[in-house]
């Protein structure tokens, strides 16, 4: 599922975004490794900050892998807390293939028990 922010408004499905991380954030929700995580991965193109995540609901909320904006800058693992957003890791994946991305934040989960 994908849905886009724009203007403050939320809406369902993605016409029209052509945008590199879109395509990126794509090819990765295609290679999650576990079923429960591709199932409930939501693509997030939030046009009003200008970037795309991919974000899952957990036991501790929801959890949003940033894209990178460019290449050479991180993925930022964020949990969207009532307290606000808090960074919870990162990592740098520019030269890693998509689906060695999606295993890393398939670990990621994993092993904090989040998903």
């Amino acid at each position: 599922m994908e849905i886009v922010i724009s203007r403050g408004k939320v809406a369902s499905g993605a016409d029209g975004i052509t945008t590199p991380q879109a395509a990126k954030a794509r090819r990765i929700a295609n290679f999650l490794p576990r079923p429960e995580l591709l199932r409930d991965a939501v693509i997030v193109h939030n046009q009003d900050d200008n970037t795309t995540s991919i974000r899952f609901d957990t036991a501790a909320g929801p959890i949003r892998v940033l894209l990178p904006v460019a290449q050479g800058f991180e993925f930022y693992i964020i949990h969207d807390s009532d307290t606000g957003p808090r960074i919870l890791g990162s990592f740098r994946g520019a030269s890693l293939s998509v689906r060695a991305v999606a295993f890393r934040i398939s670990e990621f989960l994993r092993t904090r028990g989040l998903k």
